[in-house]
């Protein structure tokens, strides 16, 4: 799983390095913290640490949740857990490719091979929003990538900053009725962060996120890299 000469190297899903949108909580559980819906929710599955969203929610502003990440490796290889079954896009740019391609996260493994080591390259994901009313998780959970130089951890995760953009995806769920309007609770200081983490969220100039989204569905299939489906359960790009 890792080209000649590269050494695989775990990366931590909640790296200071790696971005999450609208929010990141820790939660243990969206039953007892309605708060952190909407955003990322750290947990562990299995004994793996994960981190999960079900998709956007009012409490996370309708923003639909987005992971950001900056390496420099030949190979990225990122898995899901038995509980993940959103649909999702993975959008791969550096100076050399622009790819996208819309996966399943069910598939378990996602693996970007035949990047160039030396070339900066940032992936973006994107929680696609189902049909109708049912509810589809999406799991981050191990990351390993292929370096040739793993001791100096900056040459090949620097930190993740964001370009600009004209906004922020969102997502417009179907307009309910209500009978009367309810007086809303108090704030607290974890909602008080997250409203703070939404206001930076839609403050960002998401460009990766929103412009490249747009090619999903066309420039996958003329990436002429891209591998075909090695095993059954594994999505390769």
């Amino acid at each position: 799983m890792r080209a000649a000469g590269s050494v695989n190297v775990s990366i931590p899903n909640t790296s200071p390095q790696i971005v999450y949108t609208p929010f990141l909580c820790n939660a243990t559980s969206l039953v007892s913290d309605p708060g952190c819906s909407g955003g990322w929710n750290v947990s562990a599955i299995a004994g793996i640490p994960t981190v999960s969203t079900t998709g956007p929610a009012p409490d996370g502003g309708d923003i639909v949740p987005q992971m950001f990440m900056a390496f420099r490796a030949s190979a990225l290889y990122m898995s899901t857990s038995a509980s993940s079954n959103a649909t999702a896009n993975f959008t791969v740019t550096s100076a050399s490719l622009t790819l996208s391609r819309v996966i399943n996260s069910a598939a378990g493994l996602i693996a970007i091979v035949d990047l160039v080591a030396s070339e900066l390259t940032t992936l973006t994901i994107t929680y696609v929003p189902g049909v109708g009313t049912d509810v589809a998780q999406l799991d981050v959970g191990s990351i390993l990538v292929a370096v040739t130089d793993p001791a100096v951890t900056s040459s090949f995760l620097p930190t993740m900053t964001l370009p600009p953009s004209m906004s922020l995806p969102t997502f417009i769920p179907k307009s309910t009725s209500s009978p009367s309007a309810s007086p809303s609770p108090s704030s607290t200081p974890r909602s008080l962060t997250h409203r703070a983490q939404i206001a930076e969220a839609l403050g960002l100039v998401l460009g990766l996120g929103v412009g490249l989204s747009l090619i999903a569905g066309t420039a996958f299939f003329w990436w002429r890299r891209r591998r075909r489906l090695q095993q059954q359960n594994n999505s390769w790009f």
